[in-house]
């Protein structure tokens, strides 16, 4: 190459230089999101919870129920009923798109479970909780009874009782959620654990 054909290759790039930067960021997010779509986790692998009172180390908990349940994403949503904004985090984010629920009793009686828990039928209670403490609305069962115990090192709850209930949206509750696969039944194991 000679020294003239150089120099024009120079003038031309330094006046187009932008477009090849910008050519690899846009090929770059093309492929990102092509492989975000293709790759991502399926729903009944990722776990939303929602507690009522602080997390202490989400972490811990993170990697327990990663490593003993079939989760690859798991999230907690955690909000203190005296903060102003409980009730909005609650309505928004634990009824939409957590999968469990942990509330104080006073919560679950201010509220209409109906409208977002799943009704816990005869054979859920003898396939997953039988001889434990089942929270009643209307004569309807809703939610089991946290034992505080087994997730102490997880949670600072409330000092009244608390209840998990089952988001009926939920693709984790096996053959009782929308797409009825016995197999996605991560939610209903959980609370079969943590269950008293």
């Amino acid at each position: 190459m000679n020294s003239l054909k150089k120099k024009r290759i120079m003038t031309v790039f330094k006046y187009t230089w932008p477009f090849y930067l910008l050519g690899a960021l846009l090929i770059g997010g093309v492929m990102y999101f092509i492989f975000g779509v293709t790759h991502k986790v399926p729903l009944y692998k990722t776990m939303t919870l929602f507690v009522t009172g602080e997390t202490k180390d989400t972490k811990k908990l993170k990697n327990d129920l990663t490593s003993k349940y079939e989760i690859k994403s798991f999230s907690c949503i955690s909000a203190n009923p005296s903060d102003g904004n409980y009730n909005s985090k609650l309505s928004i984010a634990g009824y939409n798109s957590a999968d469990i629920l942990i509330l104080p009793v006073s919560k679950l009686n201010d509220v209409v479970v109906s409208a977002f828990g799943l009704e816990l039928k005869e054979e859920i209670i003898n396939e997953y909780y039988q001889g434990y403490t089942l929270y009643q609305q209307e004569d309807i069962n809703y939610g089991i009874k946290l034992d505080k115990e087994k997730v102490s090192e997880y949670f600072s709850l409330p000092e009244e009782d608390c209840y998990m209930v089952l988001n009926g949206k939920s693709v984790n509750i096996g053959e009782y959620s929308s797409k009825q696969i016995k197999e996605h039944d991560n939610a209903l194991k959980i609370v079969k654990d943590w269950g008293n």
